[in-house]
């Protein structure tokens, strides 16, 4: 049985992020006991069955019911529904609601560094000095944000994403594994980087880039 002292968590969404932030609040519990997970939210799943070990709730339009004093946990977004997920959250009633944000007890996260509501952060990330995180956003394994990089709201960084100096990274935008992206670089709103990516100049809002150097690529 949860502890009292436990917080409890709702994730929202059952794909593979359900799944990497169960093995994220495993860590910290074994750091010093702090969440309990009571279940996730699904439209795609069934209610009562089982996911990844936990029970589902039901769908996502059912957070306001269920949630009591929870938090929730925003595990949706990928590369093609990232730019939606906002207007997601607005449309299930789940905006204004409390998310809860992680941080993997192995992550590096430099003491002026800022994060906002609900940001998932991931094992050997490199948060430097003055890194500002929106709400919402997710960093994903082995990235590195060096110092003045600032991620908006709903930014998706994905493994081994590479940030230098003052990277100004746009909200809702998409930054694929292993991208490099050069000082001073402006990622626009929901912009897409290939992974593996080196960027060298501005990205406007909405484009697919990728490719060494990054060029803009029709969206597929």
């Amino acid at each position: 049985m949860p502890s009292d002292d436990l917080i409890d968590l709702v994730l929202v969404g059952g794909g593979g992020t359900s799944a990497d932030v169960l093995a994220i609040v495993d860590d910290i519990n074994r750091e010093a006991p702090r969440y309990h997970v009571r279940g996730l939210l699904d439209d795609a799943l069934k209610l009562g069955s089982s996911r990844f070990g936990v029970p589902v709730l039901g769908g996502l339009g059912d957070a306001p019911r269920l949630l009591g004093n929870s938090r929730l946990v925003d595990c949706l977004g990928s590369p093609r529904s990232n730019a939606r997920r906002e207007a997601l959250l607005h449309a299930k009633g789940l905006a204004d609601l409390p998310f809860a944000s992680l941080v993997h007890p192995r992550a590096v996260v430099a003491g002026s560094a800022e994060l906002g509501e609900g940001c998932i952060v991931y094992p050997n990330v490199v948060l430097l000095a003055h890194v500002r995180l929106g709400r919402h956003v997710t960093v994903l394994a082995n990235c590195v944000l060096n110092h003045g990089v600032c991620v908006e709201d709903f930014g998706i960084l994905a493994s081994g994403a590479n940030l230098s100096g003052r990277v100004h990274v746009g909200r809702a935008a998409y930054l694929g594994c292993g991208c490099n992206v050069r000082e001073d670089i402006r990622i626009g709103e929901a912009a897409i980087v290939g992974l593996g990516s080196a960027v060298v100049r501005d990205v406007p809002a909405g484009a697919v880039v990728a490719g060494v150097p990054a060029r803009e690529r029709p969206e597929a």
